[in-house]
């Protein structure tokens, strides 16, 4: 009798330790173009329920930025770990494989641990980067726009510049549709809702095994295209029109034209945008923000279905912030507050719940911390480092500064962000020769309306940033150097 308990009771905790030492999945979340104004980030008035859950659940950072405000640069940044000073890569034209065939990487260091490594949706910006290292990858399902009118509008324009002798980007360019659409159709028709299927059908098929599966969600990124009843969630009249004020005392250099948004249909090519079509493309936005919420709704409400929620890591980002007409500019490309901080929620068993961090984070933080929470060890080739003391402290002083970069030809924008300050500078790659220093106070604004940069009262301050930011060092470091 005693012995038979005894076997019981050794069967139960061994059953016990097995269980506790079940390997940690990761869900991961890639939203395009998303700025920190959700519900959960303290943002009235946009609708944005599911990610609002999802911040209750875990670690919500206030201070995470990217480390380049455009979408190649910045995935590859983060699923490599590495700034994009140590990749080579800061446009949109080159895949992570195309400059470094044997670059350790999420899906790569994943796989080759044994989980099933699975991409949907936008991911990697080019489709077929890091093709072998994914178990599953699927092409995009659903469409851009609803309509077929405007579908074949596309084609024509795209078959009849490539005619003319255009490049495959300048067919693709002129032959751009409208910027918003509403239309009344179900979530799935649209490429979000059906890359929500995808990612359903594979949990459900891989529920008994580890996997590292990210969800690429294209919204809100242009155009602003989601079903009606997301739209019908806001009235026109809330939406504000922004000052149309540039900050005092940049250089010309730190803001772009916004060409992104120019090519689409609708939108005047030159000037600033009407006060009307400028509530309508933010009216257009928020639907898009609560479409692309919806669709982190239902993976989650899968995850919990299956029983896994308690065993998977959840990671929720955003790969760069945008302007919605803020200074008179839209979409991303420069080293502003709006376009360097980025949504980013950190969701795991066993961390705190509920919680808000201020600790100042970099994107290239995430693949070390994914690592050290799935029981792995860190990557040699890794910039950043774990936010696990964060994740059990959020008051943990992690970083003096989160670091950022544009270039612009072969002068390039090193930015760097303190607890109050951005402090950016200029240099030129191959000279090493400061042109242009930029001073933000973002004390109480993300609008810093003057550069403060010759303020004579700054003058300490700008040396001492400058020695932390060490620009010429970064450009004397950097594989990009001397680019033209």
């Amino acid at each position: 009798m005693i012995r038979s308990l005894l076997c019981c009771f050794l069967f139960s905790l061994c059953s016990l330790v097995s269980l506790g030492a079940k390997q940690k999945n990761v869900l991961f979340f890639f939203i395009d173009d998303l700025r920190p104004e959700l519900g959960c980030y303290g943002r009235e008035g946009i609708q944005s329920p599911h990610i609002d859950a999802l911040a209750t659940e875990g670690v919500l950072f206030e201070k995470a930025y990217c480390q380049q405000a455009i979408c190649a640069p910045s995935r590859i940044s983060m699923l490599s770990g590495q700034y994009p000073d140590s990749t080579g890569i800061d446009d949109l034209w080159t895949p992570l494989r195309k400059l470094l065939p044997d670059a350790m990487s999420m899906p790569r260091y994943f796989k080759e641990r044994g989980f099933v490594t699975a991409s949907f949706g936008k991911v990697y910006h080019h489709q077929r980067d890091d093709k072998k290292y994914w178990t599953e990858h699927l092409d995009r399902p659903g469409v851009k726009y609803a309509s077929k009118e405007v579908q074949e509008s596309m084609e024509r324009r795209k078959k009849e510049a490539l005619k003319n002798g255009a490049t495959a980007l300048e067919a693709s360019s002129a032959s751009k549709g409208p910027a918003v659409e509403m239309a009344e159709v179900d979530d799935d028709l649209y490429q979000d809702g059906a890359v929500a299927v995808q990612a359903i059908e594979s949990l459900r098929k891989n529920k008994d095994r580890p996997f590292f599966m990210c969800v690429g969600f294209a919204k809100p990124h242009l155009p602003f295209a989601a079903p009606k009843r997301y739209w019908n969630l806001y009235e026109r009249e809330q939406f504000s029109v922004p000052a149309r004020k540039l900050p005092v005392g940049s250089p010309e250099l730190a803001f772009t034209r916004w060409n992104e948004l120019r090519s689409y249909q609708g939108v005047n090519k030159e000037g600033p945008l009407s006060d009307e079509l400028t509530r309508e493309l933010k009216h257009g936005y928020a639907a898009c923000v609560s479409y692309a919420d919806a669709q982190v709704g239902r993976v989650m409400a899968e995850l919990d279905r299956l029983g896994l929620r308690e065993n998977t890591i959840v990671v929720l980002w955003g790969d760069h912030g945008y302007k919605l007409g803020d200074h008179g500019l839209w979409c991303k490309h420069t080293n502003l507050e709006l376009d360097t901080r980025v949504p980013f929620i950190v969701s795991a068993p066993g961390f705190l719940k509920g919680k808000r961090s201020k600790s100042l984070v970099e994107m290239v933080d995430v693949f070390p911390t994914l690592a050290k929470l799935t029981g792995g060890k860190v990557p040699e080739s890794c910039d950043g480092k774990s936010l696990e003391p964060v994740l059990k402290s959020p008051a943990e002083k992690f970083r003096s500064f989160a670091l950022s970069r544009y270039p612009r030809g072969s002068t390039i924008g090193y930015s760097m962000r303190t607890e109050r300050w951005r402090y950016t500078e200029w240099i030129k790659a191959s000279s090493k020769e400061i042109v242009y220093r930029e001073l933000f106070d973002h004390a109480e604004t993300q609008l810093a309306p003057r550069n403060l940069a010759d303020d004579p009262e700054r003058s300490e301050l700008i040396a001492k940033l400058s020695k932390q930011l060490d620009s010429a060092g970064r450009v004397k470091r950097s594989k990009v150097k001397g680019k033209k």
